[in-house]
């Protein structure tokens, strides 16, 4: 758990910050940076330069160029390291980046980037030194690219740099699905550019050495015939959905349908390739006839398998992952069925995920995964306490995740944290940082983000940010379980926040990192402590936020309302306000 003194931090909002130096953008040049490659010519490696030299002289001016002698750093690649580990040593005056393969040395470069000062004079090269190993062997992200969100609405270049960004945090994999629950068919209108948009997530991913994955279950489109359709779930917890528009695999048309989809799917993707398959449950998905029930241990077994089999021969070496995403909920025998069919018939499984809305399952913790396949989790990192989803900025929850991490962090080997915008950032350095190092704190990791994103590393400012982070978690927390807000604290976030925001750097100010944070204390202030979101404050940062997430004030998505700020002026075309 995080354990920040929490009566140390608040009190911060007290402290005068003035005896801080104010920092402008009008940086004098630097010395340059001068990097020798001592590696072989290839693409990533090249890539990897280049982002140095990018995140590095945006964030203090200080050019950096390749050299073939005199270096102040070096990048290697050296076959005695494990392929995604990472050195730091010294060779005479220089710095030198060693990993086992160029995938490696982008993990290198963002643990150099992250410790490394761009304070006031000479670029500060980082003073770590040692070898780093990752401990998750599935360090991935999902990208729900729909509901016109900032996945779905971003340029190729603004997706390529955040995936860069998540990369240098230790990422190794990129999950997109084709979302089908929103079109009729692939005749819709909009099923090429939604296929487009899959393909162009695996392309980028590809370049950077990154394993691309994406999602199958029987939910298919819209306009799927009614007479394979399949039956509701009985959710008498209302924690399964009855989501898409599933089709029955027992019935034999539904099956033919199911699999002709599916192989359509792959075709689409035959050129990009696929790493990883991911199969879900529930939500999307499920059929409780008497021929597939109970669905998770009996036709969804089925007709995933058939679809692992079939995925193999477009892409041979191809990994599953069965989802058991809301197992026994309510209980019917699905985990101890999973066991069961484990011996017989599980060998198409590669990788068992587990999760829920809130607490991990007990099952894979008290009596084991099913089949000894490693565990993957899918930590929920953007709706829970926020509607809607990053609609009032920054959603930071720390504490939230560092105590679910705790749950599983001697079994869980990664995952795919599921994400529908960039407001939860933090979240995601966080949990990357939990897969590659399981016993990493929460709070190093945001000390880390602080220092690197925000250029803060005075302590006290650094304490004052954390801080912030704090009060805006606990009222977040408290709003969506019906607490009571502290206003006085919401009033004090957004205080100690505007202090904060005269001096970090200018780079810092201006970037949408800072910028969602700082907005969501002003917006927090306005609904808790001021004149509620119709405020001029409250609307002026919520328009705002609609620029940097792409979002539309007018809009024909009947979902769109799910992720874009609350302002009373949008309107959904189809009714939704």
């Amino acid at each position: 758990m995080i354990r920040v003194n929490r009566r140390d931090f608040l009190a911060a909002s007290a402290v005068a910050l003035g005896g801080c130096a104010t920092r402008t953008g009008a940086a004098k040049r630097k010395p340059a940076l001068r990097v020798r490659i001592d590696a072989p010519n290839e693409k990533l490696v090249a890539r990897t330069f280049s982002i140095l030299k990018d995140r590095v002289e945006y964030r203090c001016g200080a050019p950096v160029i390749a050299v073939q002698s005199r270096a102040d750093l070096i990048l290697a690649l050296d076959d005695q390291l494990p392929e995604e580990s990472f050195r730091f040593d010294e060779v005479g005056r220089a710095l030198r980046v060693s990993a086992g393969s160029p995938r490696g040395l982008l993990y290198g470069v963002g643990k150099l980037l992250r410790t490394s000062s761009y304070e006031e004079g000479p670029l500060g090269l980082s003073a770590w030194r040692g070898t780093s190993t990752p401990r998750g062997t599935v360090r991935g992200m999902y990208f729900a690219s729909h509901f016109h969100n900032w996945y779905h609405q971003a340029s190729p270049a603004e997706i390529a740099r955040y995936m860069e960004d998540l990369a240098l945090w230790g990422a190794n994999a990129v999950m997109v699905i084709f979302p089908m629950i929103n079109l009729q068919s692939w005749d819709d209108p909009q099923a090429g550019p939604a296929m487009d948009l899959v393909r162009q997530y695996a392309r980028t991913a590809r370049e950077l050495g990154l394993q691309f994955a994406t999602g199958l279950n029987n939910a298919f489109f819209i306009g799927a015939p009614k007479e394979f359709r399949a039956t509701p779930l009985p959710d008498p917890l209302k924690r399964r959905g009855n989501s898409g528009h599933p089709i029955c695999p027992s019935i034999p048309e539904g099956h033919a349908y199911i699999m002709e989809n599916t192989r359509l799917l792959y075709e689409k993707l035959s050129d990009v390739g696929l790493d990883i398959l991911v199969l879900w449950p529930y939500d999307e998905g499920g059929c409780a006839c008497a021929n597939c029930a109970p669905w998770g241990s009996n036709g969804y077994l089925r007709i995933s398998r058939d679809q692992v089999e079939l995925g193999r021969k477009y892409f041979p070496k191809m990994k599953s992952v069965l989802s058991t995403w809301m197992y026994d909920t309510p209980e019917e025998g699905e985990w101890q069925g999973l066991r069961d069919y484990m011996p017989q018939d599980g060998a198409w499984i590669d990788y068992i995920l587990a999760d829920a809305h809130e607490d991990f399952p007990r099952y894979p913790l008290d009596s084991g995964v099913p089949g000894k396949r490693p565990l993957l989790n899918f930590p929920e990192i953007s709706m829970w306490g926020n509607w809607p989803w990053g609609g009032s900025g920054a959603n930071v929850l720390p504490d939230r995740f560092q105590r679910l991490w705790d749950q599983v962090k001697p079994v869980v080997e990664g995952g795919f944290p599921y994400s529908e915008g960039i407001y939860e950032d933090m979240h995601k350095a966080i949990v990357l940082q939990f897969y590659w190092d399981r016993d990493r704190a929460a709070l190093d990791t945001l000390k880390e983000y602080i220092a690197y994103e925000f250029g803060i590393t005075e302590p006290e400012l650094v304490d004052a940010t954390l801080a912030v982070i704090v009060m805006l978690e606990e009222a977040s927390s408290n709003n969506y379980q019906k607490k009571p807000v502290d206003a006085g604290q919401a009033q004090r976030a957004a205080e100690l926040a505007e202090s904060i925001n005269a001096k970090v750097p200018a780079w810092a100010r201006n970037s949408w990192r800072w910028e969602i944070l700082y907005l969501r204390t002003i917006i927090d202030r306005e609904r808790f402590a001021g004149a509620g979101l119709d405020s001029p404050a409250a609307e002026a940062a919520m328009l705002r936020l609609v620029e940097l997430y792409h979002c539309e004030l007018e809009t024909d998505d009947p979902y769109h309302h799910r992720v874009r700020p609350p302002l009373k002026r949008a309107v959904d075309r189809q009714g939704r306000k």
